[in-house]
């Protein structure tokens, strides 16, 4: 797969390999919202519509008077746990509400009880000149902002003199004593990076940190 090959070559099989073995292994996210569940739902009301949805593939194979009966009666249990909890969680919603309680707080609790959520936004940057909505475009103003802040021009007059008589000063490379920045990457130090890292989206290459963590892992 790499020998004889250029770096960026063998770099751009092995990613792809990597890429076709997780395509064939794990299964993709669906691209939909997930459906939010209400605050007065609990495992009580997840058992209870399991049970309601055994009662009914029962029914549905085997339609007898008493699997319709079954149905009905976990059908109804159901219905009154939900409403049990309902109930429940509207009152100690109430009894959390006090003097203190802002109409923002408020109001937010009213619309989480109804299962009713704020929507994402699509981060949109204000300039004095133009409006930036895509995130290529948002990602460039911040990396452009960034640069002008970290620019020379930003320092004071003495501390770029400072500066500019530092930097040409020769950096010694090479030295007797093996310091741990100049050892070779090796596997302990990746597998320690990837253990702390978040499960973020991955980069151009479409490989996670959890599949590489994972892999290294399995081995």
């Amino acid at each position: 797969m790499v020998q004889n090959r250029a770096v960026d070559d063998a770099i751009l099989n092995v990613t792809e390999a990597i890429r076709n073995a997780a395509d064939a292994a794990i299964p993709k996210t669906s691209n939909s919202p997930r459906k939010l569940c209400k605050p007065w739902w609990n495992a009580s009301c997840q058992q209870a519509k399991k049970e309601q949805r055994r009662a009914w593939g029962i029914l549905r194979r085997y339609p007898t008077t008493e699997n319709l009966i079954a149905f009905k009666r976990a059908k109804a249990l159901a219905r009154r746990i939900r409403r049990q909890c309902q109930r429940e969680s509207w009152i100690k919603y109430v009894s959390s509400i006090t003097s203190s309680t802002s109409s923002q707080q408020l109001w937010r609790k009213v619309k989480a009880a109804n299962g009713l959520y704020r929507e994402f936004n699509i981060p949109i940057l204000e300039t004095s000149t133009a409006l930036y909505s895509s995130p290529l475009d948002v990602a460039n103003l911040i990396g452009q902002t960034f640069a002008s802040v970290s620019s020379s021009d930003s320092y004071s007059p003495a501390f770029q003199v400072t500066k500019n008589r530092l930097e040409r000063t020769p950096i010694n490379f090479r030295c007797r004593q093996l310091l741990p920045y100049n050892c070779d990457f090796d596997m302990f130090e990746l597998k320690r990076a990837l253990s702390s890292a978040h499960n973020t989206s991955p980069g151009p290459d479409g490989i996670s940190y959890e599949l590489q963590y994972r892999s290294y892992n399995c081995k």
